[in-house]
């Protein structure tokens, strides 16, 4: 027991020997501060609700601490956290304190600009839109495009109630159709034109493009 013990007791002294060498090395070097350009995290916002304005995507902050720690910090250790749990339809305010920026351990955020924050939200609507198919080139000589066909034919798409109402339908990837003269059959990715809108279901379709000789 008593070899335990001596053991323990080195190891603990040991470990205050490092703590204390960590402390006078940290406490020789220079306390600065520097100002930093921080990206912004946006969390917690209700599934409802889209954000439709254009808020920045970053913020500047003055941090404060010892040169060293300044000096090993890399792109990312920081950044600045908005909690949108409590956003609601409309233009709002969020404040960002020094208390919202993460930082490495041994700095301090003294400073946010800008300290607040507009942002716009809308209800997420759901609608079902037509898919128009995008058709690349023209067949060979003496063929022509006869039909165009996609199934499904539509598909349902999510976003900002307002952006909804403004959009007729949905694309896709562009089928070549350049000298064929067959009928071509692929199945594409649909999209929207608009980025604020995504389309939820199903996400790609089948293209049917029935290309014939033209009749004379």
């Amino acid at each position: 027991m008593a070899s335990v013990s001596i053991r323990n007791f080195g190891l603990k002294m040991l470990s205050i020997c490092i703590a204390s060498l960590l402390w006078l090395v940290v406490a020789g070097e220079r306390v600065v501060e520097r100002v930093l350009r921080v990206p912004i995290e946006l969390q917690n916002l209700p599934s409802e609700l889209e954000i439709v304005s254009n808020p920045p995507d970053t913020v500047e902050v003055r941090v404060r601490g010892s040169s060293g720690t300044l000096s090993r910090m890399t792109t990312g250790e920081v950044s600045a956290v908005i909690d949108l749990r409590a956003a609601r339809t409309g233009r709002r305010l969020f404040h960002l304190t020094p208390g919202q920026v993460k930082t490495p351990y041994g700095l301090e955020t003294v400073q946010v600009s800008p300290p607040t924050l507009t942002m716009e939200f809308e209800t997420t609507g759901i609608r079902m839109v037509r898919v128009q198919p995008t058709i690349d080139g023209a067949p060979a000589r003496g063929f022509e495009v006869v039909s165009v066909r996609s199934e499904p034919e539509a598909v349902e798409v999510s976003g900002p109630e307002s952006a909804l109402k403004q959009l007729r339908e949905a694309i896709t990837e562009p089928i070549s159709v350049s000298d064929l003269e067959a009928t071509v059959r692929e199945v594409v990715t649909v999209g929207v034109a608009d980025a604020s809108v995504r389309v939820r279901a199903p996400q790609t379709t089948t293209v049917t493009v029935t290309i014939a000789a033209v009749k004379r």
